[in-house]
This record gives C-alpha cells, structure tokens and sequence, in this order.
C-alpha cells in the first residue's frame, strides 16, 4: 500500500452502497402483498394496511439492534469480496444480535446451484462470556471450573451451522477445540448466516471485490 487511494475508495464504497440500500434510521423497504395473498382477501388494502403495521414494527426492532454497525462491516467485507453475518436471537434490550464475521474467520462449503449450505467457523472469546453468549450452553466440568478460576481465560471453539437435506433444517454446533465436547446443539429451520459474493467465477466459492481488482 502505497497511499491512502484503496483505503478511503473502499470507505466510500461501503458507505454509498449503505446509505442507497439500508440508510440508518429510515424505512427502507416496505412489506407489499403478493398477488396470491391478494386473491385470498376480500379487500386488499386492509391486508397492505397490516403490513405496513408490521413494517413499521420491524424497523422499530431494528433500531433497537446494532443492524447499522454491523452492516457497514459487512459492506467493507463485500468490498474485498465475500461479506458473511451472523444474525442470532438476542435478548429484551437487543431482540435480534448482526454480527459481521470477517472472511478469514470462516469456512464456507458450497450446496446444489452455487449456494453456501455448511459455514464454519473459529471463535475465540474468554469463557466468562461463554453463557452470554449461547444461553443454552451446556458447561463441561472443567469449563465451569476455569469460569470459577479463571474467567478471563481465553478458548478456542468450533461454530458449525449443518444442512440436512433429508429433514430440511440446519444443525448449529458449538464445539470445544481442545475437549472436542458439544457444548451447543440447535436445530433451525433457516441458516443464520447471510453469505454475499460480490462477484463470484466459476468453480470458486469465496467472491471477488472491486478491492481484488485494483491490488495489481
């Protein structure tokens, strides 16, 4: 890097394609009735009129979240070429948790038509915030006594998110590295994870970005 042209082009990149697609503080979608539904309803407008109540709550939801912060990691991602976040159940303060994973941090496994059926990745975080984080953790032995000693400990584990193509759901794992102990299972019926490619060629799964193709 030579000076500063890549860096501020990329910030530009994020931050145009954000404030185009999902400004901060605006509704920028609207939920409109299919033609299906309509055929079902006697009046239209009063179905378009209780979407619109839940577009209005569904943006109320997002701006209780960190949507804004985590979709301009996102679009920095994107811009080198593979952007992925994570979107979890959160809490009464935070409904619903964004969270922009960079790429070197995950492994990604392509499905049928070029789409991401299996994402892994390697986490590393203290093990105080172990239960904070999955609510459902179930604690070996051992990690509740380095919580008790230890908490500010650091371990490594394994995030897994498994299609199952015979019973159409997805398998979210959380794993122990070094005891190889299961310490979150969930099964969903949608994957949490959102992988975009910028531009993908033929016969490779991570994307290329315009930041790609000024590095020569």
């Amino acid at each position: 890097v030579f000076d500063s042209t890549a860096i501020n082009s990329t910030q530009r990149f994020a931050n145009r394609l954000q404030s185009a697609l999902f400004p901060p503080y605006r509704n920028w979608c609207r939920l409109i009735a299919g033609d299906d539904a309509k055929a079902e309803v006697e009046d239209p407008r009063e179905l378009q009129i209780a979407l619109d109540i839940y577009t209005e709550k569904m943006f109320n939801v997002l701006r209780q979240t960190s949507f804004d912060l985590a979709m301009s990691e996102f679009l920095l991602d994107l811009c080198v070429g593979t952007a992925v976040m994570l979107i979890q159940p959160g809490d009464e303060e935070t409904p619903i948790r964004f969270e922009a994973v960079p790429q070197y941090l995950v492994s990604l496994e392509d499905g049928p038509n070029g789409l991401v059926d299996n994402v892994y990745r390697k986490h590393r975080l203290r093990v105080e915030a172990i239960e904070r984080q999955w609510p459902d953790v179930k604690l070996t032995k051992e990690l509740k006594k380095l919580i008790d000693e230890k908490p500010s400990e650091e371990i490594d584990l394994l995030e897994a998110t498994i299609y199952k193509k015979d019973e159409d759901v997805y398998c979210y794992h959380i794993i122990d590295q070094k005891s190889k102990e299961e310490l979150v299972y969930r099964v969903m019926d949608s994957s949490p994870w959102i992988v975009s490619r910028y531009m993908k060629v033929s016969g490779e799964i991570y994307g290329r970005g315009p930041l790609v193709s000024c590095l020569p």
